[in-house]
């Protein structure tokens, strides 16, 4: 666990994902060769040692069938029932400790214990020594294998003893050994070298996408980043990436948009309150600056109404917190427009309790602002609903004025938009072709929606729609942030 976490720390400080990727793959593969090579070595020791019992195992079986029918141990030919003779293996007959019969390498040595045989786990015991010369077959830093069988024949008790020597099976897990300690290092390299070719195929296109973002800048908002032809993350990246310059470009075009016809508002009242002052200034007579105040205050109302309602905007546009929602009784809300505008605006009688949650200023200033717009363009008469169908809350605004052409109906909500004909802006009483924009943003910004239809005098009908509060019962307000 240590070593992993060390590893851990030493990739984080690698610079370049490519070559994070090929560090950590070849210390897995590396590992996993390792653990192979450890137990394909275990496995043919294992297999090899097996094979050599199995062969012991069928010799025993010969020379005790042959005991056990009645042969004397001296009538035995222990070399022809020696299969591996050639290979070293040897066979004793043991009575009472004395050896009877032995293979004719073994001849005169006694009997075979473990001291020529080999620990469990494969480790030589060393030096043996037999209590004579030591015979060429049987060298004691060899190690052997032994197997041995009790057999009852007659009145004796015979022990036959096979031992094999363990040398062809160390040669061969030391070549299977040398073998790995070549192969397994070139796989290692060869892993890492697949994956750090793989990973950089891999990450071509990310670096295809950066350098094309650190390429683009304000003034190229149009250009987009390339998209794999394959449906993979990097291609999901590269479309988000895509459509996020998308709303970036459409943002910055609005904002051009609305910075050009801000300063153009903004310009036309500073220059007439300008205008007014100078001319005042070199041919006004004394009984004349009251009106000239006067106008230029009217000027001014409209400039701080235009940068009330621009910050108001910019904040909506800015996906700023909404304020702490309160229930607003919408009935309320139009009551107080309505009061405010005079005997012009009328009332219609309210359907259900449209009570709704949101900002009692914001909803204010819709309804204001639809109001505002019906008086200044109506004939004579502007009426006021509101009532509830299907948990909605709907606002409606009727005027007798000339109305809206239908293919203008969506573009009156555009900021700085002003129609040409009785509904254009005329004087000093007209807007500055925010208010009704105004109306969009806040009724999105509460989950709702306006539009504009034709009344039934003839003129235009605004609709505003907004999700009535399911808790309309508790605390309605009639104030709020």
């Amino acid at each position: 666990m240590t070593t992993v976490r060390g590893l851990g720390r030493i990739v984080g400080r690698v610079r370049g994902v490519r070559l994070r990727i090929t560090l950590v793959a070849t210390f897995v593969a590396a590992l996993a060769v390792l653990a192979a090579g450890l137990w394909l070595v275990r496995a043919v020791e294992g297999s090899l040692t097996s094979n050599l019992k199995s062969t012991q195992a069928a010799e025993i079986a010969q020379v005790s069938q042959a005991l056990a029918g009645g042969s004397a141990p001296s009538e035995l030919n222990l070399q022809r029932l020696t299969a591996s003779t050639a290979s070293g293996q040897v066979l004793q007959v043991v009575v009472s400790g004395h050896v009877v019969a032995s293979s004719p390498g073994i001849a005169g040595l006694p009997p075979l214990d473990e001291t020529v045989a080999v620990r469990a786990d494969g480790v030589d015991p060393g030096p043996v020594a037999f209590g004579g010369e030591a015979q060429p077959m049987m060298s004691p830093n060899a190690g052997y294998a032994l197997t041995r069988a009790d057999v009852e024949s007659g009145n004796a008790n015979y022990t036959v003893i096979a031992a094999s020597p363990l040398d062809p099976v160390r040669r061969s897990v030391s070549a299977v050994e040398h073998g790995l300690a070549i192969a397994l290092p070139l796989l290692v390299v060869a892993v890492a070298l697949l994956t750090w070719f793989l990973t950089g195929r891999a990450l071509r296109p990310v670096e295809e996408i950066r350098a094309e973002v650190e390429s683009i800048t304000g003034s190229t908002l149009s250009r987009r980043v390339p998209v794999p032809d394959a449906g993979d993350e990097v291609a999901r990246l590269a479309r988000t990436m895509n459509a996020m310059l998308d709303r970036l470009e459409e943002s910055s075009t609005r904002q051009q948009q609305f910075v050009a016809d801000a300063s153009h508002e903004l310009r036309s009242p500073v220059a007439a309150i300008r205008t007014e002052l100078e001319v005042a200034r070199h041919s006004a007579r004394a009984d004349e600056w009251p009106g000239i105040v006067d106008q230029v205050l009217v000027e001014e109302a409209r400039l701080e109404a235009t940068i009330t309602d621009l910050l108001l905007l910019a904040t909506l546009d800015e996906g700023a917190p909404a304020p702490a929602a309160d229930l607003v009784d919408l009935s309320n809300v139009v009551e107080e427009a309505a009061r405010r505008r005079g005997d012009t605006v009328l009332v219609a009688p309210t359907a259900g309790e449209p009570v709704v949650s949101g900002s009692h200023v914001q909803l204010t200033r819709a309804v204001g602002n639809l109001v505002d717009n019906a008086v200044r363009h109506a004939r004579s008469s502007v009426v006021v609903g509101v009532a509830v169908a299907d948990g909605i809350a709907v606002v409606t605004v009727d005027d007798d004025g000339p109305g809206i052409p239908e293919a203008d109906r969506e573009r009156v909500f555009e900021r700085f938009t002003r129609l040409d004909g009785h509904r254009a802006r005329t004087g000093s009483d007209g807007g500055a072709g925010l208010g009704l924009s105004l109306v969009r943003a806040i009724a999105e910004r509460h989950g709702g929606d306006v539009s504009v239809t034709e009344s039934a005098s003839g003129g235009a009908r605004f609709v505003l729609r907004v999700a009535a509060s399911p808790d309309y019962r508790s605390n309605v307000a009639t104030t709020g942030a």
